[in-house]
């Protein structure tokens, strides 16, 4: 099964990272204010934590249907375009900057939890979180261990909820330690996330007015909370825990609104869905390269006009990239059927 409703959510929350990352540029090279790049506030700069949700989702699922050579395949779909992306930014620095990688890339390019790194690709931190959740999650895709999958999340959670009670771990673990990374807030978002898709398996079909209300609930939910929010890292659970349930929310609802609505412009737009894991790694890089250029050698100052031009070289580059995501995907997906 293919659930290209949550496709379609991929492309959603890589549009919204993309947006912000815009303006992050902007006023890394000089354009604070002034542009549409600017007009969402800083709120949803937490963008990025909702994947962790889709994965909770689809590694639930993986689980569950049997998913042969579960940690393989996982880290396979993971590093192949992860280090071809750290090559590309290791090229761009040496052509642009004049700079060569220090002695921390191998230390980065693991994507373990091994302590504050200098990240190549700038958004990759992500990445650690998820290979930990594979790692942790592995012996659930056994037989025997399979059934008590959703124990083991409940648990989890439960640790995680002692972790930031009991023993004060309230920090924004962008740079983890083993420690951190297994009890940090943001898995709760794996954990909503994967809950939920047992939840959405044990519910029927609903009428489509009820999760197009959850879905715009949690909309409404997330701007009213979000509006006035400061820029930076959520770290309080008052803030994790309601917007990972609400990303848990918002994955039943369009889970479900797939009984209802499968128009073919909608099913095209799920096969890019396919794109979004590589346009997350490759965008910051190519943004970087393109404003620099713009401001360093051409002497232009940074605007609406070309932001969008920046736009259009991450979308052509993104592209290309993804094509060489998914010929690997497929590569390493065929031999280790």
């Amino acid at each position: 099964m293919r659930y290209y409703s949550i496709q379609i959510l991929r492309i959603v929350f890589m549009s919204m990272v993309l947006y912000l990352h815009v303006r992050a540029y902007l006023f890394i090279y000089g354009t604070p204010t002034g542009t549409f790049f600017h007009v969402v506030p800083d709120a949803f700069m937490a963008v990025a934590l909702p994947f962790f949700s889709i994965s909770g989702f689809i590694m639930a699922f993986l689980i569950d249907i049997g998913y042969r050579n579960f940690l393989p395949r996982r880290l396979l779909r993971v590093y192949p375009t992860y280090l071809c992306g750290v090559a590309i930014a290791v090229i761009v620095n040496y052509l642009l900057w004049d700079r060569l990688p220090g002695s921390g890339l191998i230390k980065a390019a693991c994507l373990l939890p091994l302590g504050p790194v200098d990240l190549p690709l700038r958004v990759e931190w992500t990445l650690i979180y998820e290979i930990v959740y594979y790692v942790l999650i592995t012996p659930f895709a056994t037989p025997r261990l399979r059934r008590y999958f959703p124990a083991f999340l409940i648990v989890w959670g439960l640790a995680v909820l002692a972790a930031y009670f009991l023993f004060d771990m309230r920090e924004a673990y962008v740079f983890n330690t083993w420690r951190t990374v297994l009890f940090a807030s943001y898995n709760l978002y794996f954990i909503t996330g994967a809950l939920v898709y047992y939840l959405q398996k044990r519910i029927g079909p609903l009428h489509w007015s009820l999760p197009a209300a959850i879905l715009a609930g949690c909309a409404v939910f997330t701007v009213i909370s979000g509006w006035n929010r400061p820029l930076g890292l959520i770290k309080s659970l008052g803030e994790i825990g309601p917007w990972s349930l609400c990303t848990a929310a918002t994955l039943f609802a369009v889970v479900k609104l797939e009984d209802h609505f499968r128009h073919p412009v909608l099913m095209a737009m799920a096969d890019f869905g396919d794109y979004a894991y590589a346009y997350y790694l490759i965008h910051a890089v190519i943004l970087s390269a393109v404003f620099s250029i713009m401001v360093y050698t051409l002497g232009w100052p940074l605007d609406n006009l070309r932001a969008f031009m920046a736009l259009g070289v991450v979308a052509v580059g993104g592209y290309a990239f993804g094509r060489l995501d998914l010929a690997l995907h497929n590569t390493f997906k065929n031999r280790l059927r």
